[in-house]
């Protein structure tokens, strides 16, 4: 059989709003995620044996059962009660350790591939359970597009329009402990403005360049630009050279501008010649679009 090609996209935080913590240590927080065009490919093929073996392009990224594209497998071969044999080679495209969720979109979709090849017939629910098991993140690369995000971020509301702006992404060398930063987040306050916004429920195109600016703050930033003072060059950097909105995405360390043309976003390549950058665009990938792809 030839291997199925299927995108795993990444996303960005527009915002990030940290309620409080919750008894079971993690963290109540209102968020909306946007899915870029930024993307992992991952390589299906069915195999005898009823083994999971999984590659990657990418040294750095374990390929044992630590990886959460293994967890997937594990947990869906479970709900299924089958031994399902594939092969998986992971093709990563998307920055490691930067916000972008770019594991919690390939486990999402291993999920979704391995229920539609192996004719699991599995419900969405079903997926969207497995899922959360995975990560907080994770539900929501099974809907895609722009869905606000509550509880740990896996209460998902889907918005129906997708913005129609450029996002102009920059990864500097810089890893940021997403734990370390969940637990440093709150020592220099929060202000009274950051606590009393609220997140849209509809259009976002709807929203002036200001209150979509006061939206994306992230209440993470403080801690982290005390501690990583480069990122916090990068999106005054951002913003002095035209976007109507910069910010970190999730804990960090990629940092983006909004621009409202794609000519715009790129000429801010040549102010950052020592990172990795993007030119994206919002998508809608999920569980509709990929049963509708053909293999």
């Amino acid at each position: 059989m030839t291997a199925w090609c299927v995108p795993a996209f990444a996303k960005i935080n527009l915002g990030l709003r940290i309620l409080g913590k919750r008894p079971d240590g993690y963290h109540d927080l209102e968020t909306l995620f946007l899915q870029i065009d930024l993307a992992d490919r991952l390589f299906f093929e069915k195999t005898t044996g009823g083994r999971f073996e999984l590659t990657c392009n990418n040294s750095e990224i374990p390929v044992d059962a630590s990886n959460l594209c293994a967890q997937a497998y594990r947990l869906i071969g479970n709900a299924a009660q089958r031994q399902l044999g594939v092969r998986l080679h992971l093709e990563k495209n998307i920055p490691v350790g930067a916000g972008l969720g770019g594991g919690s979109s390939d486990a999402a979709i291993t999920l979704i591939v391995l229920n539609r090849l192996f004719e699991l017939n599995l419900s969405n629910d079903t997926l969207y359970q497995l899922a959360t098991q995975l990560g907080s993140d994770v539900p929501f690369f099974l809907t895609g597009g722009l869905c606000s995000g509550r509880g740990r971020g896996e209460i998902l509301e889907p918005l129906v329009h997708l913005p129609k702006f450029w996002i102009f992404l920059v990864t500097p060398p810089v890893v940021v402990s997403t734990a370390w930063a969940y637990q440093n987040y709150n020592k220099l306050g929060l202000t009274k403005t950051q606590k009393n916004r609220k997140l849209p429920s509809s259009n976002i195109e709807q929203l002036t360049g200001q209150e979509l600016a006061e939206i994306c703050q992230n209440d993470l930033e403080a801690a982290v630009f005390e501690k990583y003072e480069e990122l916090a060059a990068i999106k005054l950097q951002l913003k002095n050279s035209g976007a109507f909105v910069s910010s970190m995405t999730g804990s960090g360390s990629a940092m983006f501008g909004l621009f409202h043309t794609q000519q715009e976003a790129e000429d801010r390549k040549q102010l950052f010649k020592n990172c990795n950058t993007f030119v994206t665009r919002p998508i809608r990938w999920g569980i509709p679009q990929v049963y509708q792809m053909q293999y």
